[in-house]
């Protein structure tokens, strides 16, 4: 079973580090600065520039709400390493996957993902 990585509730992790740089990567891709995220989320500068540095952690709820702004998905805003095998049991297959979804947040062109979509459906 995976199972999202353990992590103290006040400490930072490299998890939370990786959210918040996707986050970063998510806002400049669709040229949002991130003065107006901040505005959108009703938060100051400095709080959504933390979470971006990995500073302070983002709530689950401020996580939706950043994803809903951005228009990605949430699960978009995870680093691929962010959930592990703790049974040893499907760690090639969880590789895979995370190769998978490495990939295909690069593509940019909706077309592309549309055809892609389509070939997973018929699998």
């Amino acid at each position: 079973m995976s199972t999202v990585l353990l992590a103290s509730p006040r400490k930072v992790s490299d998890a939370d580090r990786g959210i918040g740089q996707l986050v970063r990567q998510s806002r400049r891709r669709v040229g949002m600065t991130l003065d107006d995220l901040a505005k959108k989320l009703g938060l100051s500068y400095q709080q959504v520039h933390k979470y971006e540095n990995g500073t302070n952690r983002i709530s689950a709820g401020t996580l939706a709400a950043i994803a809903n702004i951005l228009s990605v998905p949430v699960e978009h805003l995870f680093p691929e390493d962010a959930f592990i095998d703790t049974e040893g049991k499907n760690g090639e297959l969880d590789q895979m996957r995370g190769e998978i979804n490495r990939l295909i947040r690069t593509i940019d062109d909706q077309k592309k993902l549309e055809a892609i979509v389509t070939i997973l459906k018929t699998v």
